[in-house]
């Protein structure tokens, strides 16, 4: 059931997305895309047995570097970028794996944390937008704003799983778009950035001067990473300050539970010193 903080959240125009909700909540065994998803589980996989070799460096407990910087931000103690890269692919495939996918409640809980933070996008932006969404796995994200009107909406992930319909493969660290290409770009995925600059700043290059960025910041992160996190902070703020780097303006900011979700324009940006 919706809480009464999310029943306010209905917008009656926003039909598609309120419809498609139920079905995904009521439908047993899952609905579209989720359906399909639940028959990746694999019953004779064990975990302990069968997990990639890099998930023995790196866990939630281990493969952390122990000094922490200047900004309060921990790194994981990668060998190299591709060390990362295959870290970061085992999530969903272990996932996958274990339970095929999310439970209905689960995907009805992050459709309705997503539309909190889109619904106002159609004021911002036209239809026909240049949307992309980083770190977006099973691409619930991308679904919502599609829902939503933004027919150009994408996703990409270093692993989007099979005949994913939302998400192709990508690397958020380098994006495949020419400069000034996106109009906005969404993640909730920073805490899996190999590095803040030049996440940030690949962001940056790539949405247009009068473009947004749009992050969820996961405050649960202050206490430390878990098993597949690439960076950690002590303070979200510290991120935040690490973004304004990149962004001339924020446009909106808010706390929704665990989260703290801002929406950042990029403006014309001072051009930086050698």
């Amino acid at each position: 059931m919706l809480s009464p903080k999310k029943l306010a959240l209905i917008n009656p125009r926003h039909f598609t997305f309120w419809l498609k909700s139920a079905l995904y909540r009521l439908t047993p065994g899952g609905f579209g895309q989720y359906r399909k998803l639940l028959k990746a589980r694999t019953e004779e996989y064990v975990h302990e047995r069968d997990k990639h070799p890099v998930r023995e460096k790196h866990n939630g407990q281990g493969g952390w570097k122990d000094e922490v910087s200047a900004e309060g931000v921990r790194a994981r103690d990668y060998a190299s970028y591709e060390e990362y890269l295959t870290h970061q692919k085992q999530k969903l495939e272990e996932m996958m794996k274990m339970k095929g996918g999310f439970s209905n409640e689960t995907v009805l809980n992050f459709r309705v944390a997503f539309y909190s933070r889109f619904r106002h996008l159609p004021k911002l932006l036209p239809s026909t937008a240049q949307i992309l969404c980083g770190g977006a796995r099973q691409g619930t994200e991308v679904e919502v704003l599609r829902d939503l009107g933004f027919a150009n909406a994408m996703g990409i992930d270093l692993n989007p799983g099979p005949d994913n319909p939302y998400v192709k493969p990508g690397d958020f660290m380098k994006l495949d778009y020419a400069n000034g290409a996106l109009d906005l770009f969404y993640t909730n995925c920073i805490d899996h950035a190999f590095d803040l600059d030049r996440f940030f700043g690949e962001h940056a290059r790539a949405i247009k001067s009068d473009g947004y960025a749009l992050y969820d910041i996961h405050l649960v992160n202050e206490k430390g990473g878990g098993a597949f996190e690439a960076i950690s902070w002590t303070r979200s703020e510290e991120v935040l300050v690490k973004a304004l780097q990149h962004f001339r303006e924020i446009v909106h900011v808010e706390r929704d539970g665990e989260w703290l979700w801002v929406l950042l324009r990029k403006g014309n940006m001072p051009a930086k010193s050698a």
